[in-house]
């Protein structure tokens, strides 16, 4: 991997797939399961998302009701450092703490357990791909966020004094078929000098505008992602990881 002593605390390949091509319920977690035991997942939790709202009108009490998600699935391995997350014409592949790099997770955890999937007639025309890159990480003593990222202004241009927070989105049309994010944050505790965590998160969902198979699309995800992370970081901070 080309940065051995990353930050990266969860990279995720996601895909999404044409409803109107592939059948759907619930009982296509069961098969899945039995096949991707062999490679490792062998827990499973199931996952059922709702909403809660509320509505308030003059002069009567307030009516609040729960709206019910369609239901989801995570598989894990023992260790959990791996996750699939499945549900309706969706799956994404979770490695967490442990980025053995591109080159390692597409062949070892995305492609052989994206295959389990197809296996089951599921996955027909692919919508798109997306990659998401999370970091996570504590800043240095006598640093500032600027050290670590291009487009932050230097905290000495100000004055004496302590950064105290930092939140930053941008988003990208990125031609001919992506579109990317760049998120950072920087979340301070009551001691600075103890406590200075940075969260950096690059995202990219390559849209599928010319049927390509979906390995393709992938690709184009990481690639636009990991060069997200390589435009806005500093020397330095890459010197760090290296």
């Amino acid at each position: 991997m080309e940065f051995k002593n990353h930050k990266i605390t969860e990279a995720v390949c996601a895909f999404r797939f044409d409803p109107s091509k592939n059948p759907w319920d619930a009982t296509f977690f069961s098969p899945y399961f039995n096949k991707i035991k062999q490679n490792g997942f062998e827990k499973k939790q199931e996952i059922k998302p709702f909403q809660l709202n509320f509505e308030i009108k003059p002069d009567s009490e307030p009516q609040s009701n729960i709206q019910h998600g369609e239901t989801q699935m995570v598989f894990k391995t023992n260790d959990e450092r791996h996750a699939i997350l499945m549900g309706n014409n969706y799956i994404s592949f979770h490695t967490l703490n442990h980025y053995s790099g591109w080159d390692v997770f597409m062949p070892q955890i995305v492609e052989p357990n994206l295959k389990a999937y197809f296996d089951l007639g599921l996955g027909k025309a692919t919508v798109n791909a997306q990659m998401i890159y999370i970091n996570n990480f504590e800043m240095e003593p006598l640093k500032s966020f600027s050290d670590y990222f291009k487009f932050v202004p230097n905290m000495k241009d100000f004055g004496d004094g302590e950064e105290n927070s930092h939140f930053f989105q941008s988003n990208y049309a990125i031609a001919p078929n992506k579109q990317l994010s760049i998120k950072t944050v920087l979340n301070v505790g009551l001691l600075p000098e103890l406590s200075r965590r940075v969260i950096l998160e690059c995202n990219c969902i390559a849209s599928n505008n010319n049927n390509v198979g979906w390995d393709k699309l992938a690709n184009d995800a990481h690639s636009a992602a990991r060069n997200a992370f390589i435009q806005i970081s500093s020397d330095y901070f890459k010197e760090q990881i290296s």
